[in-house]
């Protein structure tokens, strides 16, 4: 199969001009990076005082700490955001009008919402309703909000990315709506947006630094900041060893999220054409209602 461009090749001229702005730009942002690095080092960033009390265990003690319990919060909160989602998943695909309007206005509202405007309303609007809770799930029921919204809208995307042939050849079969949603549709969207559930961990896991507003759980920002308000010659390097961690997590979950992306390249690529009837002829009738 020939593949058509949706442009003419360039020329020897053009491809030259390109050229030439590969290596303007490229010189630019080296020349960007020397003075950065520059007015740093004038200013004792690289001094060895600076980096000292990085020596001592206590303070990577305090670090691994508030990473953990950042780790924490996220684990938690993207385990009942997953809950919520599935959820509001089934209430977006609903035939009830007034239920699907319902999760509809729901899914709007927490998708519009600043997550740092929800965590102000839930440590501030709970505890005058008389719910108390500690920061950690104030800051889980924000997170939860917005990315159970967020993933009740993935999964809806993910069902209704499927063919239409799936949900005809489970009615054919003797499934109900609610079963083949259930069944048939769910487990094939989950598995089609895993990649993206997962990308959204890595929104779940940045939002955790947000609960340093709060002051009472102590997270990886929360943490830097103690450091770099007890030497205050080293407070710039707290924070620059906090984003190297929040970094390393990051890449991590984004890697996490390519190898399963690829690994349902390779499986569904294959099976394109014969998967979708296998796998539902291959459920189980007595689970029919």
């Amino acid at each position: 199969m020939n593949a058509t461009a949706l442009f003419d090749e360039p020329g020897p001229r053009t491809r030259r001009r390109h050229k030439i702005i590969e290596i303007v730009s490229g010189a630019a942002i080296v020349a960007l990076a020397v003075w950065v690095v520059a007015a740093l080092s004038a200013h004792g960033v690289f001094s060895v005082s600076a980096w000292s009390p990085f020596a001592q265990w206590g303070l990577w003690q305090l670090l691994g700490t508030g990473l953990v319990n950042n780790i924490t919060a996220a684990a938690v909160a993207m385990i009942l955001s997953m809950l919520v989602g599935y959820l509001l998943a089934f209430g977006l695909l609903s035939p009830n009008t007034v239920l699907r309007y319902s999760c509809q206005g729901f899914t709007a509202i927490f998708n519009s919402i600043p997550v740092l405007l929800l965590l102000f309303f839930t440590s501030l609007m709970l505890p005058s309703w008389g719910l108390q809770f500690s920061d950690f799930w104030f800051l889980v029921f924000a997170l939860t909000l917005y990315s159970g919204a967020v993933i009740g809208d993935l999964i809806r995307a993910g069902v209704q990315a499927l063919p239409h042939g799936q949900s005809e050849a489970a009615t054919a079969l003797g499934f109900s709506p609610t079963r083949t949603l259930q069944l048939v549709l769910l487990p094939q969207a989950l598995r089609s947006m895993s990649p993206a559930l997962v990308s959204q961990l890595v929104i779940i896991f940045k939002g955790t630094s947000l609960a340093y507003v709060l002051g009472g759980y102590v997270e990886l920002l929360h943490s830097a900041t103690l450091i770099g308000a007890y030497y205050s010659q080293s407070a710039l390097q707290a924070l620059s060893v906090a984003a190297v961690l929040f970094m390393l997590v990051n890449i991590g979950l984004a890697a996490m999220a390519k190898a399963i992306e690829r690994r349902e390249q390779r499986r569904y690529g294959l099976q394109s054409t014969s998967g979708d009837s296998s796998e539902l002829m291959g459920l189980d009738p007595a689970r029919r209602v």
